[in-house]
């Protein structure tokens, strides 16, 4: 048991460090369906599965925004907070899996990311500033690898992890400043999400119960630019690439796994942290 616990922990961390180098970004990573957190194929087996997630967080994103004056010329570099409130996710996604040994699935997952959001500007010493609203980032390319392993079996119980890292990026979207009608912007967001989970799966005849704790994480960028009159004819213009962070950092997961026959599953589950709630529906087929 201790063996795998540590070759668990060692795989995760040797793709943390991968997605770092290959893509120059500070590593995190959100709530995309977990499923039970055990091996789930037998040797040489491998599964096609169709994903479709749900969720809802808040974000914190931190780093300096410049100002420029156009007339007369003025340039400000400031250090800002922005509060990415309330982002609704739609994940539709497929999943390809294989069993490495009896007690080790990997997989892969590829898919869009649809988000919608607020963000809200804080000043130093919590002032607020512009409000942005009406990012809608329409479906973008998102993609991700994970584990899964079993550590412990006992009667109808299982005790296993799973860990799993996800890249998001809905693509840009125009925004508008609530309190000024002269504002036209842009905003982008690209984000990793990292899940590690650990609980029992516990079997009775035709279904599998699961749930437990999970570590998550994110982190990526947020990239505002926008231009206003300030005030008319004056024009300003203001660019910003804040990094992303979460809110919070520890939640918990319960689903349920269905047998459909001898090579189909579908999957229901729910997770939660103190900022984000997710919702997520799998079918899994065997070959």
């Amino acid at each position: 048991m201790k063996n795998r616990i540590f070759i668990h922990i060692v795989i995760s961390g040797v793709f943390l460090i991968l997605i770092e180098q290959m893509l120059g970004l500070n590593t995190v990573f959100g709530l995309s369906l977990i499923g039970p957190p055990r091996s789930l194929l037998q040797p040489e087996q491998s599964a096609f599965a169709v994903e479709l997630s749900y969720n809802e967080m808040d974000l914190e994103s931190f780093g300096e925004r410049t100002e420029i004056h156009i007339s007369p010329y003025s340039s400000d570099i400031q250090y800002r907070k922005y509060n990415i409130e309330n982002m609704k996710s739609i994940i539709p996604s497929l999943r390809l899996d294989t069993n490495v040994n009896e007690d080790w699935d990997i997989f892969l997952r590829l898919g869009v990311t649809d988000a919608a959001c607020d963000i809200t500007e804080e000043q130093a010493g919590g002032t607020a500033g512009r409000k942005l609203k009406d990012f809608d980032g329409g479906f973008g390319l998102s993609w991700g690898v994970g584990t899964r392993t079993t550590f412990y079996e006992q009667d109808n119980t299982t005790w296993g992890a799973t860990f799993q890292a996800n890249w998001s990026n809905p693509g840009d979207s125009d925004i508008t400043d609530e309190s000024d009608a002269n504002f036209k912007g842009t905003a982008e967001l690209n984000y990793w999400e990292v899940q590690l989970a650990i609980g029992p799966t516990v079997e009775f005849e035709n279904i599998r119960v699961y749930g437990g704790p999970f570590l998550h994480f994110v982190n990526g960028d947020l990239e505002l630019s926008g231009s206003t009159l300030d005030p008319s004819p004056v024009v300003m213009t203001i660019d910003a690439s804040p990094e992303i962070k979460e809110k919070s950092q520890i939640g918990g997961f319960l689903g349920a796994q269905w047998n459909l026959g001898n090579k189909s599953t579908l999957i229901t589950e729910t997770q939660f942290t103190g900022d984000a709630l997710g919702i997520g529906i799998s079918l899994t087929w065997k070959y």
